[in-house]
């Protein structure tokens, strides 16, 4: 069993999550970082309407939603990767407007 600490500066893994284009907008309730504020443990931005609607005012084409067909293309493009570069994928959640994988590179 791997060590749950290694006290390097060596990550044991990592975790990548991300969203389809136009989902999650600046303004949006649940709050946003931009690049004014991209800090560690920076607060979210608060809900704000007007920012909301610039932003989708912004959008060059419509959110995008993952059909079926695409989320599995997506599933089988990051698997691939894995294999690719010999990292170990821990898990892969594939949804229709987010994608959410753990992996730790293997040695």
């Amino acid at each position: 069993m791997r060590a749950m600490w290694n006290d390097t500066e060596i990550p044991l893994g990592y975790l990548f999550t991300f969203r389809c284009y136009g989902t999650w907008l600046h303004g949006d309730a649940r709050g946003s970082i931009d690049r004014f504020h991209n800090k560690y443990k920076s607060p979210f931005l608060p809900r704000s309407d007007r920012r909301r609607g610039l932003s989708q005012l912004q959008l060059r084409s419509k959110p995008v939603k993952l059909d079926d067909a695409q989320r599995a293309c997506v599933d089988s493009a990051i698997r691939e990767v894995c294999k690719h570069r010999r990292w170990f994928l821990y898990a892969l959640n594939v949804g229709l407007i987010m994608c959410t994988l753990s992996s730790t590179l293997v040695n």
